[in-house]
């Protein structure tokens, strides 16, 4: 498991930006997505650290390494069962960077919410960081 030389929130960052890529940007927001309802973009992830926030190492009576517990949401519009393919294929690619990135992580397929006619998969994330 990759040890992260920064904060939490540098750490989580470092982790989700390779989704920014040219052409194939993921919108990513931090604990809210506070856009206009009539800009809501089709698909986006939401990124919450230090759901939990404990010591991982300690030495000398310090603790020199912390772990996070983070989430990660996919949310995108959809309709009914069928969520369509960006939901499916962004999916993939943040299940492709958690993978390379080595860190530890949940899945949970949050299924779609028919009030707000969207479908959401999120990831539970582990980062140790110090």
């Amino acid at each position: 498991m990759k040890i992260y030389d920064k904060s939490s929130a540098g750490a989580l960052w470092e982790l989700v930006s390779p989704l920014l890529v040219y052409g194939k940007e993921l919108p990513i927001y931090k604990e809210v997505m506070d856009e206009d309802e009539n800009d809501v973009p089709n698909s986006y992830l939401l990124i919450r650290r230090d759901i939990t926030d404990r010591g991982k190492i300690r030495g000398d009576g310090q603790t020199l390494y912390r772990k996070s517990s983070c989430d990660l949401i996919l949310v995108s519009k959809s309709k009914g069962k069928n969520s369509g393919d960006i939901h499916n294929i962004n999916i993939e690619r943040i299940k492709e960077v958690l993978e390379k990135a080595e860190v530890a992580y949940e899945g949970h397929n949050l299924g779609y919410n028919e009030a707000q006619k969207q479908s959401e998969y999120s990831w539970s994330v582990e980062l140790i960081y110090g």
